[in-house]
């Protein structure tokens, strides 16, 4: 009987065990509460030369998913090329950088290339999520705007996961409680009877 008992205990505990966790495993899913940051459409896309940097000031309207708010964005495209590339959120700056700087004359599709344009110029992409960068006539580079993760959901997480375990330690007890119902309902009526 007393092996019966230890074997019934085992099956419910490895049960516990592997049952354990699906509230938190839940709240921290990969992707659980992903919100992503993408171009506004349209974008309404503004581009700045910085003589002095050498860089070029990428200014869009931004949206994010789920939300049907904009707001205004600006970055340096030459120092946030590779986290960019990354996919990753870029490191934004003030639109009021503007300033002092050369506006760079953004062309809309279907307009193409222009070699006897001077300076600098872009052509935006017909979806306006991307421009491609010119200097008198040669390309000098295409860029897509960014679209990145946004970090609101990691907070969801840390915020959700004290009452999941909670919730994960009350399944557990539960199933530990009734793996040892045997044991401890014996004891109980030895201490009434």
């Amino acid at each position: 009987m007393k092996l019966k008992r230890i074997g019934w205990f085992l099956l419910l505990a490895a049960q516990a065990i592997l049952l354990s966790g699906c509230a938190t495993s839940a709240v921290w899913r990969a992707g659980q509460f992903a919100r992503y940051c993408e171009p506004a459409s349209p974008p309404d896309l503004r581009l700045f030369h910085s003589r002095e940097g050498q860089d070029v000031l990428v200014e869009y309207s931004e949206s994010r998913e789920d939300d049907d708010s904009f707001r205004r964005r600006a970055y340096w495209l030459r120092q946030n090329e590779e986290r960019l590339k990354q996919r990753r959120q870029p490191r934004f700056v003030s639109a009021e950088h503007e300033t002092g700087l050369v506006s760079i004359p953004v062309l809309q599709p279907p307009a193409v290339p222009d070699p006897t344009l001077a300076g600098l110029y872009a052509v935006a992409s017909t979806n306006g999520s991307a421009f491609t960068l010119y200097s008198a006539g040669k390309e000098e580079g295409s860029y897509e705007l960014p679209v990145y993760k946004d970090e609101s959901g990691r907070m969801k997480q840390v915020l959700l996961t004290p009452p999941a375990v909670v919730a994960d330690a009350v399944i557990v007890g539960g199933i530990v409680a009734l793996a040892t119902l045997p044991w401890w309902w014996t004891a109980l009526n030895d201490v009434v009877h």
